[in-house]
Parts: structure tokens; sequence; C-alpha cells
């Protein structure tokens, strides 16, 4: 197949998979944003081949900078092969949950794409234009991989306007049932694969909700931004002696009562401020033995980075106050625009606002079917901390 050619003005100094808008010499007749094109430099040497789009600030996200490879329906294959190879010959993932993250963009060689994996549906969450024109490339790859599969594409209304392109026919042509249940470790989880968060479910904090349950038995555990219970149920099924949740999403809420119900626990869930749950709970001194604060995403775009870091010293204040001495306390950050440095600098102000100290003992990340690329940073997103928070006793 022939592909359109597109080539730079500006020297590329990087192996990074986007070239933005400005470095990019624009033809005439612009193709249409999603299109697979070939690029080359301002010399006319061969670059690589990739998705370009005129109406992105990321004009061209690189696919493949080998010369012998074309992009066809074997080329998405092959990187869909390889990435259940890491899933399931490597990772193991399958041996304990039916659901993981097959594809995770640019860490699996594939800009702007995401593909979770619930039980035996696949959920396909486009981040450029170009998937739109090879959604069955992807989808007939699938079904070969996983026969009996299902597929939705489900595109986010922001991504549509940043890419200056239309989802809707996909989405409609590709679209199941709402619920699914799956399965995590010991965890049984109703997820809601049209109007839950992400995907339908966060697939990131699975090792990391492991990991804090083996820390709660016989302990009160508070789970801030709760969602559908992950945390909170976890804690119980490995167990503790309570759970509370706290989110302000009224149907994730009902989920995670359901979710309890569905793991024969019992959890208590409230729709409240969690701001204000915790203001109220240090204005009475009361503290629990381990508190998890995993808030949405609070920076998106550089704008948003100053507000981004006074919302998380202040949720971090509060939330330490709230853990008893010598409690554990598990904070995470999901902006991929924060820096772990950052981040840890922002925990350091908060102890020293809330009296207390942090002996940090683990720090981890998103799971591990979320691998990042040495050229591609920026993957890796998920600042998980796990710290034993005791109270700074000032020497008279």
């Amino acid at each position: 197949m022939q592909l359109p050619v597109i080539s730079l003005k500006a020297k590329r100094n990087s192996l990074h998979p986007w070239i933005f808008n400005r470095m990019v010499r624009h033809p005439q007749k612009r193709p249409t944003p999603g299109t697979l094109v070939e690029v080359i430099s301002k010399e006319g040497a061969f670059i690589g081949r990739g998705i370009y789009n005129h109406k992105s600030n990321i004009g061209i996200r690189l696919l493949t900078e080998n010369v012998s490879e074309p992009l066809n329906q074997d080329f998405f294959l092959k990187k869909l092969e390889q990435a259940k190879s890491l899933r399931e010959n490597i990772l193991k993932i399958h041996t304990a949950s039916n659901s993981y993250r097959l594809v995770h963009g640019e860490g699996d060689g594939l800009s702007g794409l995401i593909i979770d994996k619930y039980a035996d549906v696949f959920v396909i969450e486009p981040y450029s234009a170009g998937y739109i024109g090879i959604i069955e490339w992807i989808a007939a790859s699938l079904k070969s991989l996983y026969p009996g599969s299902r597929i939705i594409v489900r595109p986010d209304e922001r991504t549509a306007t940043k890419e200056g392109v239309d989802f809707s026919k996909v989405a409609k042509d590709y679209s199941v049932s709402d619920c699914i249940e799956i399965k995590e470790n010991q965890l049984r989880m109703k997820v809601n694969l049209k109007t839950g968060h992400k995907t339908g479910f966060f697939l990131d904090q699975r090792e990391n909700r492991l990991t804090l349950s083996q820390y709660c038995c016989d302990r009160d555990v508070l789970d801030c931004f709760c969602y559908t219970g992950g945390f909170a149920i976890s804690a119980m099924l490995a167990g503790a002696k309570s759970a509370i949740g706290i989110d302000l999403d009224e149907k994730a809420l009902e989920t995670a009562n359901e979710n309890a119900q569905l793991n024969s626990v019992k959890a208590a869930f409230h729709h409240i401020n969690v701001f204000d749950y915790l203001r109220t709970m240090n204005s009475k001194g009361e503290q629990v033995d381990v508190v998890i604060l995993d808030p949405a995403k609070l920076a998106g775009c550089a704008d948003e980075i100053k507000r981004a870091h006074r919302t998380y010293g202040d949720i971090n204040r509060l939330g330490m106050q709230a853990v008893k001495p010598g409690g554990i306390l598990l904070t995470c950050s999901c902006s991929g625009l924060i820096s772990e440095r950052d981040f840890l600098s922002i925990l350091t102000r908060s102890a020293a606002e809330a009296g207390v100290v942090l002996q940090i003992f683990k720090i981890s990340g998103a799971s591990s079917d979320h691998p990042f690329s040495s050229i591609f940073p920026e993957g890796r997103y998920l600042k998980a901390v796990f710290a034993r928070v005791f109270p700074y006793i000032k020497k008279e």
C-alpha cells in the first residue's frame, strides 16, 4: 500500500514517537486527520511510518522506523501478539486474573491506542484519529488471538475534540452489553464498560490493591476516592476489621455496594466529599489504621500543575492526620505531569504541615501490564507511595 509522504521542516533529534505539528512541513492539500503516512526528513531520508493529523498538536505519531516494515493488518497483528506474549507468557497475569491491559499505547509500540481486556470483552480506547480507519484490522487481530472475544470501542470526548474527528460511528459499530464481572486475584468485581471511569475499571492498581491488602488484617481501613470499592473490598477479603469507602460518584458507590455483596464482605460506602470527611475526622481526633488516597488525575495539562500541587498537598496533609501512629498510608498520583520527585516533595511538605514523619517503605507504579518505553518515559504516570506514619515529637 502506497502511503502519502510527509516531510519534516526541522531536524529530528530524538527517537520519541511524537513529532509535533510545528516540525511538520504540511502539504498544501493536507491528508485527512488519521491518515497513515510515510515520513521523510527535510533532506528526503526515510524516518518512519505513522499517523498524520494536522489538526492535532501531535502532527505525526510514529509506529515504525523500519523501512522494510509496512503498516498493514499483519503489522498490527504482530504488535498485538507481542503485547499478549508479555502479559501471558512472561507476566502470566491470566493465571490469577482474567483482566489486564493488553495495549498500553507507546509502551507497546502503538502510539495513541489503549486496549483493556475484561474477561472475554476488549475495550478499545483510541487517542488518535488514525485508529478509526484501521479499527477493523485491530478487531480482526483481537478475534484471531482471542477466539470468541467481544469488542467495544469507547472513545473519549476530549480526544475527539483534540483530534478533530468524530468517533461515533466506530463506537456504534463496536458496542456490547454494559456490565461484566471480572476476576482479579481473590477479588470479583462488576465493571460498567460504558459509563465507568477510564475503560471501566482501574486495572493499573491491580498489584497495589494486592500489596495493600496484605497490610490490612485486623485493621480499620479508610479508602478515599474509592470508586467501585477495589481497595476496600480487597482489604476485607484479606481480613480487615472494617473498611469504609468514600467518593462523590453515586453510581460508582452503587456498584461498590454490589461488589461488596458479590465478594460476601461488609464494607460501608459513603457519598461525601473526601476533604470534608477527613476534616471532620481530624476535628474529632478520629484515626484509623490504614488510609488510601487515590484521587483522579489532577493535572491534565501544564496549566493545571500548580493547582494540582496544592490539591495533592492538602489531601495528603489531611490524610496523614487521619492515620494512627504507626499506621499505614498509601497515597497515589496518576497525573503524569507530576513527576515522582515532585510528588515525594509534596508529601514531605504535607508531612511537615501535618506534624508527622513518613517512613516510606515502598514506591510503586502502575501494574506490570502498563509497561513504558525508554523512548517514551511519559508512559510511567502512576506513583504509589506506601509509608508508615509517625507523629513528630519535637524535643524540648
